[in-house]
Formats: C-alpha cells, structure tokens, sequence
C-alpha cells in the first residue's frame, strides 16, 4: 500500500489524536488537515503534497557539520547523526512500508521529522509542564533600556 497524504494524517491521528494538542478540527474539510497547539496558540496545518515536499535526503556533510557545532543545543539535536543519515544502520522492521527503502539509501527529512515528532510526542506525554507568566509587562514590546 502506498502512503498518500491522507493516510500519512490519518495515521499520525491515530498514533497522536488523543494528545490534547494535536487534533483533526471539523471546520478543516480537507482530508489532509490537522492542527497543532503551540506555546503561541493553534496552528492548522495543510499536509497537501506534505510527502513529496519532505524526501529530500539529508546530506552527510550537513548533518556532520550540525554535530560539530560549537552551539550545545544544535550539537545535541544532532548527536546521533550517523544513525539518522545512514538507513543501512536502521532495521527494516522500525520503517513504515511505504518509507521502507533498499539497503544504504539515505533517510529523507520527511522520515527523520516523523521520527523526531514520535519522540517529542512521547517527551510529553511523559511530563507535567508548569508555567510561569511574566510579572512585568512590557507594553512597549522594547527590550529594556540598560542603566
């Protein structure tokens, strides 16, 4: 079976649609819609041609080049690169059937974001976030003068 848009949405509906941040609204009538409830509020999210804008291959090069960043957090977004670049690395059975790619072909952006979402839907499934609101306001929406 070959993945469409609208079977890629309806599965990360099945696997995330009970996470209160993530759902399918009814006013979105297009098969391929979804939205998202960020820190910023709601986002709608049109997954038309979502797929094939997100198979391009990483680049090795890239992805070595994140890893060595003087930057900790980028380095530690990339701390596993040679798994994420190399699918030869990667069981078969851990790839949905229509991303399941023959031996040494490199992993697209589409699959290493779908496995970055799953991971990050489990962070927070697996937390009880507080927040804090800022005190002060800055109605001026400047950045303070230093004295």
């Amino acid at each position: 079976m070959c993945t469409t848009d609208k079977s890629f949405v309806e599965k990360v509906l099945q696997e995330q649609g009970t996470h209160p941040k993530f759902f399918k609204p009814k006013k979105l009538k297009d098969e391929a819609d979804f939205c998202v409830i960020h820190y910023a509020g709601k986002v709608d999210y049109k997954a038309d041609e979502w797929l094939m804008k997100n198979m391009d291959p990483l680049n090795d090069n890239v992805a070595s080049l994140l890893n060595q960043s003087t930057d900790k957090f980028v380095s530690e977004l990339w701390k596993d690169v040679d798994r994420i670049v190399g699918l030869d690395k990667v069981s078969m059975a851990d790839m949905p059937g229509a991303f399941k790619t023959r031996k040494g072909m490199f992993r697209t952006v589409g699959q290493l974001y779908k496995e970055q979402l799953s991971k990050l839907m489990a962070t927070l499934r697996n937390t009880n976030p507080n927040f804090v609101r800022c005190i002060i306001p800055n109605h001026e929406k400047k950045v303070p003068e230093k004295h």
